[in-house]
């Protein structure tokens, strides 16, 4: 029971100390192309973890659903890619957009790299860092909303009082995470902040969000 309180104290202030970074976005008209449909292309991986474009590509639907969008399912551009003979990320990034709209028919395309996934080590801590770069392509290939989110956490066990219990409890932190480290609420949370709550990049709610009652 005292190690699950203690895991439980870990998360959460690891959540609660996670340090980002946004860029300012480079946007030249999403607004005014009001679109509604959106492609999420598979997603290129700089990182040396061959899970982590799945993990990202998963996380990025539901999000853009729910502001309004018609999100075309993972599962579906996968197959249709595939069925072209695209199965590299970084092929598909590389054709027209033109060439996109014509196979799905969507308004904008969504193009996301990963830049960094890892977690560092130094003794007995660890620290945890994404790094996510977006763009926003409309149909004739402009890009009309690009931004980059760094987002990062090194887990900090509360103070009991105690060294000994204290070093102890670093020790056992540091093994957890170095045994499974957990990107996805750190992805989960850089995606939110993109595009819902920072005021510089998050996006406008598209047509198919239910309007509030009042």
């Amino acid at each position: 029971m005292k190690f699950i309180k203690l895991t439980f104290s870990v998360a959460l202030v690891a959540l609660l100390s996670a340090c980002q970074t946004t860029t300012a976005p480079r946007q030249t008209g999403f607004e005014e192309h009001k679109p509604s449909s959106i492609l999420i292309l598979p997603v290129i991986n700089h990182s040396v973890d061959v899970d982590a474009p799945l993990a990202v590509y998963s996380s990025l639907p539901v999000m853009l659903a729910e502001k309004g969008y018609y999100v075309y399912p993972s599962n579906t551009v996968k197959t249709i890619l595939e069925y072209e003979g695209l199965y590299e990320p970084q092929e598909i990034h590389q054709l027209p957009v033109t060439s996109l709209v014509q196979m799905f028919g969507a308004d904008v395309v969504l193009y996301v790299t990963i830049e960094r996934w890892d977690t560092t080590y130094m003794l007995i801590s660890s620290t945890t860092e994404v790094e996510f770069t977006y763009a926003f392509k409309n149909k004739t290939g402009d890009t009309i909303w690009q931004t980059s989110k760094k987002m990062q956490y090194t887990p900090q066990n509360s103070s009991t009082g105690n060294p000994l219990a204290d070093l102890i409890g670093a020790v056992i932190t540091a093994t957890i995470n170095r045994a499974a480290p957990d990107y996805m609420p750190l992805t989960r949370m850089a995606n939110y902040q993109v595009f819902y709550s920072d005021q510089s990049t998050y996006l406008p709610n598209g047509p198919y969000k239910p309007k509030e009652i009042k």
